[in-house]
């Protein structure tokens, strides 16, 4: 009895729309996130640690300045009722993706060839990813409102082949320094370039009538986005920052592979299921009688990442370096060590990070901007105190590390639960 209405609901879930379209983004997600996962014993032969290291410091800071892009108005496309108004927000997040990138090209130009960010001359690369990424960005939340998930998932395809095209090409040359970073941008280019000719999007299209009027209907994307997500970047890539700057550089390529790696669970899983989370939890709020549809069904999708998280999280605790030294190479073995470690905070920001998007559609970015600001300061404290005071070695390091995002992603995902609470005790 009880297998028969299991089948019942499975049957029902199976049919719905957002089971397929989570399963659309699954699939191009899973194949985008596969693809270079399955190069990647042949990456780590074909670059060093050190390459690996520069990779890895590339976008760190790639990641912190990425947040400026679009002005974060990218991600109220989905929002609006009207299509009309979302075409003035989309048109609005281009202009200023444009303008931040060309203020970026300045000022890198500005900054001293020995700096602290050490990166060396692919410094100068960082305005054309960042350029890539708002545009990707604009585009994909375009192609997220008109619920052509399939679209996003064949983009994302596409970026994988091209950076693994790419990087693999480099790899085979005797140039290999810069190998990863450029076949890394190239993917984003053929993934936005590809968004763009489906999108149908035309020159015409790019009027600046009345961008100033929505531009201030919603201020609260930039006002509560920027700032506090720059913060909560520069946090998250603040481990990045420690290991460049006090820790050796083969630790730093080391973390940098274990990142590489885990990664393409976050993506596969978490990245799917936030695309397609965010349009229907929106939906359910604009739609105010649809609340308590709304809170149940945020429940039911902490517990669905729960379910996909914990098997891959416990076979990585366990497994770790076993599976990094055979699957790449006995020298990367210490790759496995990290993960091990790692893995308990990725099972629970693999929960709460693609339920974030509960913000942007409740419009109570002020919350997610104080968690951020907090995320930021204890982050850096913790880093500092652990560096500075009792010069921790790395592998104590790493356990402070996890310690900590631990308990600020539980508070994280709490504070997600409370804000969908009050709407629906306000209904």
């Amino acid at each position: 009895m009880f297998i028969i209405k299991l089948n019942n609901i499975w049957a029902k879930i199976s049919k719905s729309e957002f089971f397929k379209n989570v399963s659309s983004q699954m699939l191009g997600t899973g194949v985008a996130q596969l693809l270079p996962f399955a190069v990647t014993p042949i990456l780590t032969r074909m670059y060093s640690e050190k390459e690996f290291a520069l990779y890895t410091s590339f976008f760190a800071i790639a990641g912190i300045l990425e947040v400026g892009a679009g002005g974060r108005y990218q991600f109220a496309i989905v929002i609006p009722k009207s299509n009309e108004k979302a075409t003035k927000i989309f048109i609005l997040s281009i202009y200023i993706t444009l303008i931040y990138s060309v203020l970026l090209f300045l000022i890198v130009f500005l900054i001293p060839k020995n700096n602290l960010l050490k990166i060396d001359q692919v410094i100068y690369l960082i305005p054309i990813y960042v350029l890539f990424f708002g545009l990707w960005s604009s585009f994909s939340n375009l192609s997220i409102r008109y619920k052509t998930f399939k679209d996003n998932a064949i983009a994302k395809v596409l970026q994988s082949v091209s950076y693994i095209l790419s990087s693999m090409g480099i790899g085979m040359s005797k140039y290999t320094i810069y190998g990863l970073l450029v076949g890394k941008i190239l993917g984003l280019f053929s993934s936005w370039l590809f968004l763009f000719k489906k999108s149908k999007i035309t020159t015409s299209t790019f009027r600046l009538n009345n961008l100033k009027l929505i531009a201030k209907e919603y201020i609260d994307y930039p006002k509560y986005g920027i700032t506090p997500t720059f913060l909560n970047t520069i946090s998250i890539q603040g481990i990045v920052l420690v290991l460049t700057n006090f820790y050796s550089t083969n630790d730093l390529g080391y973390f940098g592979l274990t990142t590489l790696v885990l990664s393409a669970p976050i993506g596969l899983i978490g990245a799917s299921y936030k695309d397609v989370f965010y349009q229907k939890i929106a939906f359910l709020i604009n739609t105010k009688e649809n609340l308590t549809q709304a809170f149940d069904f945020f429940k039911k999708s902490a517990i669905a990442l729960l379910a996909l998280g914990t098997p891959i999280c416990l076979i990585i605790f366990f497994l770790g370096p076993d599976i990094f030294s055979f699957v790449f190479g006995e020298k990367w073995i210490r790759s496995g060590e990290f993960a091990s470690v790692l893995a308990v905070s990725f099972l629970i920001k693999l929960i709460a990070s693609p339920l974030s998007s509960v913000f942007n559609a409740a419009n109570k970015l002020r919350v997610a901007s104080i968690w951020q600001t907090l995320y930021f300061f204890t982050t850096f404290s913790t880093l500092g105190i652990s560096v500075y005071i009792f010069e921790l070695d790395v592998d104590t390091l790493f356990l402070v590390y996890v310690a900590h995002e631990s308990f600020l992603y539980i508070l994280y995902l709490m504070l997600q639960y409370r804000t969908l609470k009050n709407l629906k005790k306000k209904k």
